[in-house]
């Protein structure tokens, strides 16, 4: 009796193990579809990603080499002939007159962007932003961010396709339990059919998940890319009021779009709202944009509104990944500095100054040049500093990007010694670096007597000079086409001089001169700067400084202005 009994239990258990294992091999059959399901999601996700970036790649080269095409052949060409019209007004020769301008006619006939839509006849100057921003800048955002979003979506995708594949491995092991579990006898092999059992409803719930994942996986938001790249378009045209509006939309449709904060916070920067802007930065970073541009430009507004610690703490997150970022270093400095912090402060100078010439020693080991962005960022900082100065000495000009004198902190005067000290070692190592490849030497004893601004009235037979007006003010008319720097040194004769000319605070590289003839001292020498060659150009109106390096020395320094109309 007991046998039979014991038989029929083993059949049972047999039939319920079966049962069991073709419930688990449908199950595993439904994951696999699913798993297929998703692994051509992925794919097709892709795909359509390859395709937007190609597109965006491609919309960028073509509108790039578009605008280069109409603005340097077209409107470049365009000016030219309006500068052979003046000549030709100049000198009465009504003929070319005419022929120039029937050519200028033919070629704003054919170009876009010397049309009504983009050409301000006023000025004799197009909007080269919005030309730009409508030839090419707002589409290849747009499909940029589209390619990005389907990126993000493939990844997402690939994912649970990934899980799915664990949950087949994961059944396939409770297939193999429920089969031993048949070659077992006693309460043993119903810890197999347990077990088994347990990690069939586990999968059976991952299943469920991850179906969910699928069927409501977000979408690309096409309204938010498209608000976005709009407002991109507009900021680059400097209309940052309608700018924020569509980075407004943009965030409204999709709350955690990290890039519509960073460039609103950047609208905001622009428009003078600094608190604004941080709290966009800070946005940008808590929605998953915590890059080194962020924190660069999140650590610089904090120094101009005055919150030093937050500023400092922002160019560190950057810095401690990469000590090789320069500007940030530069940011961080000049934070310790308006914090009162002048040790801390002399010590990121220091640390910026080792990096520079590491980097330059390391590409010329490599015979190569070091990277413009090198002597960009480090000019930058110059700049900076001056700016601060302009700010400590309470004559801050319309470009001076500093905080305002009552958020600096300490000994205002101290504080300005050590600015433009560090201002002048900055400009030193600069040129250094750019011309020797090596920091500063011993600095040099020539004397330089400050400049005269003014211009040559009269030259000599040999051409020297033998009639000089100096400025009044250092102040000279606008349309004056050169002005010219007297000067007189004592000391050695210098190896090599650099002049370099600052207009509204920015250098005008076209009018650097680098002079490496010999000139003696106590004689009254003359540099021209300007246009004097030609009768078409003149020099912008604004304030200029003039600098002189000899030997890499910053040795004198001057300014003028031209005045506006």
């Amino acid at each position: 009796m007991s046998q039979r009994v014991e038989s029929r239990n083993e059949e049972k258990f047999e039939k319920m193990v079966t049962v069991l294992i073709a419930s688990v091999a449908i199950w595993v059959a439904i994951t696999v579809y699913f798993q297929n399901y998703a692994a051509n999601l992925s794919d097709q996700a892709r795909r359509r990603a390859q395709e937007n970036a190609i597109a965006s790649t491609k919309t960028e080269l073509n509108g790039t080499i578009q605008y280069s095409y109409e603005w340097q052949g077209a409107f470049q060409t365009w000016k030219e002939l309006g500068w052979q019209i003046t000549a030709a007004e100049q000198s009465g020769d009504s003929a070319a007159v005419e022929r120039y301008t029937k050519l200028q006619q033919r070629i704003a006939a054919i170009n876009d962007i010397l049309g009504p839509k983009y050409f301000d006849t006023n000025v004799g100057w197009p909007d080269s932003s919005k030309y730009e921003a409508d030839l090419y800048l707002v589409e290849s955002t747009r499909l940029s961010e589209i390619y990005i979003a389907e990126a993000e979506l493939g990844t997402a995708t690939d994912n649970t396709a990934d899980a799915l594949v664990v949950q087949i491995t994961l059944l396939t092991v409770a297939l193999s339990l429920y089969g031993l579990s048949m070659a077992l006898k006693g309460k043993v092999r119903w810890l197999f059919v347990i077990i088994g059992s347990g990690i069939v409803g586990f999968c059976m719930l991952w299943l469920s998940w991850s179906m969910l994942e699928l069927f409501v996986r977000p979408e690309v938001n096409n309204p938010a890319i498209n608000a976005y790249s709009e407002g991109v378009g507009l900021a680059y045209q400097g209309k940052y009021d309608e700018a924020i509006s569509k980075f407004n939309t943009a965030i409204t449709e999709k709350y955690d779009y990290g890039k519509a904060y960073y460039e609103r916070g950047f609208a905001y920067y622009y428009k003078g709202d600094l608190a604004t802007a941080i709290a966009d930065f800070e946005s940008a970073r808590n929605a998953g944009l915590e890059d080194t541009t962020t924190n660069w430009n999140l650590g610089w507004v904090y120094y101009l509104s005055g919150q030093y610690s937050q500023g400092i703490q922002a160019d560190e997150r950057v810095l401690s990944l990469d000590p090789g970022v320069v500007g940030v270093r530069m940011n961080e400095a000049i934070s310790y500095l308006a914090m009162g912090d002048l040790p801390n402060a002399q010590q990121q100078y220091d640390l910026l100054i080792q990096e520079a010439e590491r980097q330059v020693n390391e590409a010329h080991q490599n015979n190569l040049e070091p990277s413009a962005s090198l002597w960009y960022y480090m000019d930058a900082g110059a700049i900076d500093l001056q700016n601060l100065v302009d700010q400590l000495d309470n004559n801050p000009k319309s470009w001076t990007e500093a905080p305002s004198a009552n958020l600096i902190s300490g000994d205002h005067a101290a504080l300005r010694d050590f600015a433009f000290n560090q201002m002048k070692r900055l400009k030193e190592t600069t040129v250094a670096l750019e011309y020797t490849g090596h920091l500063p030497a011993n600095q040099t004893a020539l004397q330089v007597q400050p400049f005269n601004f003014g211009q040559i009235t009269d030259r000599d037979e040999q051409g020297l000079v033998i009639g000089f007006d100096i400025a009044p003010d250092n102040s000279f008319a606008y349309g004056t086409e050169s002005v010219t720097v007297e000067y007189t040194y004592d000391g050695p004769a210098p190896k090599q001089i650099i002049w370099k000319v600052y207009v509204n605070g920015r250098e005008d590289q076209s009018l650097r001169v680098i002079q490496t003839d010999n000139i003696g001292s106590g004689t009254i020498w003359y540099r021209t700067f300007g246009y004097n060659y030609t009768n078409v150009f003149i020099l912008t109106p604004g304030e200029y400084t003039v600098e002189l390096y000899a030997d890499s020395s910053l040795v004198q320094m001057g300014q003028f202005i031209i005045r506006e109309e």
